[in-house]
């Protein structure tokens, strides 16, 4: 079912991605208490350039190199979290169809913990492993694709593109014990939002699209009413703000 969640939106696109901080998500794994590092300035890449230690999920060769055991070796030594359960439009079923769908499927979606400075710009050759998806639900998700068969895990990698954007793969991790593979899933534009980046964020992925990024602060905002959509893209914070996998 096509799920819309009124939100009020900050007057600034430029405020949208340093929303006042929800309630810490359960799977998030090692959060800073006190001691962040200070907010670089807006839009300020260099500022907030990363480190080889930035990167936990930078891969060490290419993708197409690692085998299926190697891959899934790979990921599951990262740390995940900031993530959320959304219900997201769905297909190969009649009824997740038409102006009033009457099914959806479930997706999880988590960020690698400590990897918050992801720039466009300054990507490592082989590409970094960014966010997890998982379909919890029991049809297929609509946007990506994602399979509701449990035994696949999908896995963004993003990498270097054209001029301000980076390029996003998805791959598709087969975990079957003794038959482990993956395989390219999905490909497109990994373009940056343009807002202020803050660090240590508690929700650090997500499903919205650049202009309906949540917002707010500690007083109330009463302009821009927006809609929240089943099939927004990935958003996830980044060197920028945040960016979506478009």
């Amino acid at each position: 079912m096509r799920v819309g969640l009124a939100a009020l939106l900050a007057g600034s696109a430029l405020t949208a991605c340093s929303s006042k901080e929800r309630a810490p998500d359960s799977a998030r794994a090692g959060s800073a208490a006190g001691g962040a590092p200070p907010q670089a300035p807006a839009n300020s890449v260099a500022a907030a350039a990363p480190t080889s230690a930035s990167l936990p999920g930078a891969l060490t060769k290419p993708i197409d190199q690692y085998t299926g055991d190697e891959f899934y070796d790979f990921v599951q030594k990262l740390k995940w979290g900031g993530g959320v359960e959304k219900d997201r439009t769905c297909k190969g079923n009649p009824g997740c169809g038409g102006t009033k769908p009457s099914q959806s499927t479930k997706v999880r979606v988590d960020a690698v913990d400590r990897q918050d400075s992801i720039t466009t710009t300054t990507l490592p050759p082989n590409g970094v492993v960014t966010v997890r998806a998982l379909n919890r639900g029991s049809l297929d998700e609509e946007r990506y694709g994602f399979k509701a068969d449990k035994k696949f895990e999908y896995y963004a990698i993003v990498l270097p593109g054209a001029g301000e954007n980076g390029s996003w793969r998805i791959e598709e991790l087969d975990t079957t014990p003794g038959a482990r593979k993956h395989s390219s899933f999905g490909t497109g534009t990994f373009e940056p939002c343009n807002h202020p980046f803050r660090p240590g964020r508690v929700n650090r992925v997500n499903f919205y699209t650049c202009a309906n990024s949540p917002s707010g602060s500690d007083s109330a905002q009463t302009s821009n009413l927006m809609m929240f959509d089943a099939t927004d893209p990935i958003w996830v914070e980044c060197a920028r703000g945040c960016c979506i996998l478009k």
